[in-house]
């Protein structure tokens, strides 16, 4: 029987120069990742915070090209829940209800900064429609509306 609570949460690691270490990315009550939980670390590990929330969507999209459409849903949605929990811990969200990501909890250990945080499904799933085709940006792109079970 699938579970009923699809609540994500986000692991991030930064080191001592505000770098990503790592990240995981999971569902909250059966830690399955989504996808991939570390789906992302290899084309964004050890990038700076800063350039990090730089990465736009079709940025993204354009620069690591995905060969299936969900592949390219699931990169979206982890950079988006990476990008969201990083602008909680910087101040530029507020990160309570009604936000993308609700930081959980904010700890220090041997310089690095581990940021632990519930991500909300629907909104990152609106943000990802209207960065496809809503032309508040220009993009001319279609994204196809699919069913994701994870």
């Amino acid at each position: 029987m699938p579970c009923k609570d699809v609540t994500e949460v986000i692991e991030v690691v930064l080191d001592a120069q505000d770098c990503l270490k790592s990240y995981s990315f999971r569902k909250r009550t059966c830690g399955q990742g989504v996808g991939v939980d570390t789906l992302l670390m290899d084309v964004l590990g050890g990038m700076a915070v800063e350039e990090l929330l730089a990465i736009s969507p079709e940025q993204f999209i354009e620069t690591w090209p995905a060969a299936e459409p969900i592949e390219e849903f699931l990169g979206l949605k982890h950079l988006i829940a990476l990008q969201s929990a990083l602008e909680v811990l910087l101040g530029r969200e507020a990160g309570g209800p009604g936000s993308i990501c609700a930081t959980a909890e904010v700890a220090f250990d041997e310089g690095d900064t581990i940021i632990t945080s519930v991500i909300s499904l629907d909104l990152v799933e609106e943000k990802i429609k209207s960065c496809g085709n809503c032309s508040g940006c220009g993009t001319t792109r279609k994204v196809k509306k699919q069913v994701i079970f994870n």
